[in-house]
């Protein structure tokens, strides 16, 4: 009867130990899916700063460039505008005809 204490008791040790090294090994698995998962978080967090920051600059000089453009482009067609030869007379003589055809109409 006593062997057979001594046994079971011996597989309570047995158990016990196991149960202690799951435990110990969740805890460690735990631990390390903790510490990678803020590890990739982090990494994430750089690399998308770093996209955004560099969208953000691409559209500041997006942005520069078509002002820059667009003054340009305004410089030259008011260029071209005073460049012109300017006939009043032909604009006065159609001025008045408008307002003759308007005159007739109503």
């Amino acid at each position: 009867m006593q062997e057979e204490i001594n046994v079971i008791s011996h597989l309570l040790s047995v158990e016990k130990n196991a149960s202690v090294l799951i435990d110990n090994a969740v805890k460690e698995a735990d631990s390390r899916t903790t510490q990678a998962r803020n590890q990739a978080n982090s990494q994430f967090k750089s690399e998308y700063d770093k996209c955004v920051s560099q969208m953000e600059a691409d559209y500041e000089n997006t942005i520069q460039r078509r002002k820059t453009e667009h003054e340009k482009e305004l410089e030259q067609f008011k260029s071209d505008l005073e460049s012109r030869d300017r006939d009043y007379k032909a604009f006065n003589g159609l001025l008045e005809n408008l307002l003759k055809q308007t005159k007739k109409s109503v």
